[in-house]
């Protein structure tokens, strides 16, 4: 290898472990227990000085397609500041195998709240009576729903709340919190706030309400903003009082898994020349005309196709189980399978040496990328009937990526951008578009700011490999493990 490869290689190196250090770090003085074979999947994050079982509970619930390793980012500021906090995974997320719910609304999501605490209490973690509640999105619906139906609830967090049934005496201590940046979210939480009684109230008499905008942040960036976690404990503190032993702290961990990223692609550049095919076979271009029609058929033929099947009943929104990540594999499958017909099924050979190169940058994707989240925020490890489910995702992505390779994919730095960005184009506006056709899919537009960050990884990961099929396998194989990571199962 050339001297700038080993250069890059050490470069990111060295960045992964400052990466790992912050990160595994943020859990110093903190005690965290995975309680085995719970229902749901129970983790107790507390002090690891602590001197009193009997400190303030704070139960934590994810959103949809979240799980409780994304709400760390509320759980160690709130361990650090005293508290015992107990999060889960609700039915169909994360680690949980039993199916998810569909009707966010029915007391089963609520019945894992309180499952999670009762798990707690009988390993003996959470005997304190003083309990709050915090949950975000479909999580600050189970938390409202909670807190009127346990009125011994201490305090209510709502962030980026859903509609609910709230009055002027329950739930107690309601803080409502949405970003600007979601509007939709925001006139929910001033509505919710109004049938509470407007904000003012006394945290000691149990009627305080507050509603808080957090500025620059939307659905899912709320979760790390530093802004969140310290209302959040400003608020509990005036409910339960200051804990004792309780320090400062700021959750950085997002911004040192970001480095984790560029550390994962100077890693990649660097092993480049090890993965590269020798030699290239020369292919006349296609016409632009061609290579633009073919995956924009591609997008819409299959948003019509899946339409056309929904209208005649078929239904959509959860194939293999995979609530709305199932419609998506599917999608792209369809998608590349028609816009690879119109080009005629016009692909290079693949070899045993482009195989392993594109196997060989997913593996760099999976360990660095996808790996590191699995300490920050994505549950990156699959139980088994996720993983079952991983070639099956892999095998419909894999035709789209190819064609993508062959149409809007060049050589050129500038090419590989522009390339990308009409490449994110495409499929938001083919999302966005089976958000409005197919009822049910409307979560969709959680992971619209995604889609970008996860088809552009692949094409840095990949931007030195040539040829087409490195970027085509590596890609399906990172999008359907992505998918299997995120959304829930039923």
């Amino acid at each position: 290898m050339k001297t700038s490869s080993w250069a890059l290689l050490a470069i990111g190196l060295i960045l992964v472990l400052l990466s790992l250090t912050q990160i595994l770090g943020a859990a110093q003085d903190l005690e965290i227990i995975k309680v085995p074979d719970s229902a749901p999947p129970t983790t107790i994050i507390a002090p690891s000085t602590i001197q009193d079982d009997a400190a303030p509970v704070i139960l934590i619930g994810h959103g949809f397609a979240g799980s409780e390793l994304l709400m760390r980012g509320f759980s160690f500021p709130l361990a650090k500041a005293g508290y015992i906090v107990v999060a889960w995974d609700f039915d169909g997320h994360g680690r949980n195998p039993r199916p998810y719910v569909q009707d966010m609304t029915r007391d089963t999501l609520v019945a894992n709240a309180e499952a999670a605490l009762a798990t707690a209490r009988a390993h003996g973690f959470a005997t304190s009576d003083q309990v709050a509640i915090l949950g975000h999105s479909m999580g600050s619906g189970v938390a409202l729903s909670f807190g009127v139906k346990h009125p011994e609830t201490a305090a209510t967090i709502a962030v980026s709340p859903v509609s609910r049934s709230v009055t002027s005496d329950l739930p107690k201590n309601l803080l409502l919190m949405a970003g600007d940046l979601e509007p939709q979210f925001v006139e929910n939480a001033e509505q919710l706030l109004a049938d509470a009684g407007g904000s003012g109230g006394d945290p000691s008499l149990g009627n305080a309400r507050e509603l808080m905008v957090i500025s620059g942040v939307e659905h899912i960036s709320i979760l790390f903003a530093a802004d969140s976690h310290t209302a959040v404990r400003e608020w509990l503190d005036e409910t339960f009082g200051p804990q004792p032993g309780a320090v400062e702290y700021s959750d950085r961990r997002i911004g040192w898994y970001g480095l984790g990223v560029v550390a994962v692609l100077l890693i990649g550049w660097g092993l480049t020349p090890l993965l590269n095919h020798t030699s290239s076979t020369h292919r006349s271009p296609l016409p632009l005309w061609r290579r633009l029609f073919a995956p924009i058929g591609g997008a819409l033929g299959a948003l019509i196709l899946l339409w056309f099947l929904n209208m005649l009943g078929v239904k959509l929104d959860a194939p293999f189980g995979l609530v709305v990540g199932g419609y998506v594999l599917f999608w792209f499958g369809l998608a590349g399978l028609i816009s690879l017909a119109l080009l005629g099924f016009r692909l290079p050979p693949l070899s045993t040496r482009l195989l392993l190169s594109g196997t060989a940058a997913f593996a760099i994707l999976w360990l660095g990328v996808g790996l590191l989240s699995n300490a920050v925020w994505i549950p990156w490890l699959l139980i088994p009937k996720r993983l079952l489910l991983w070639p099956t995702g892999a095998l419909l992505c894999l035709p789209w990526f190819l064609a993508i390779a062959e149409t809007l994919r060049g050589e050129g730095f500038l090419q590989r951008l522009t390339g990308w960005i009409g490449h994110s184009i495409l499929v938001a506006v083919g999302f966005v578009l089976s958000m409005r056709l197919i009822p049910g899919l409307y979560v969709l537009i959680l992971m619209l700011p995604l889609l970008p960050v996860i088809l552009g990884l692949v094409e840095l990961v990949t931007a030195r490999l040539r040829g087409t099929w490195p970027f085509a396998i590596s890609g399906a194989l990172f999008l359907s493990w992505t998918l299997l990571a995120v959304f829930p199962m039923m």
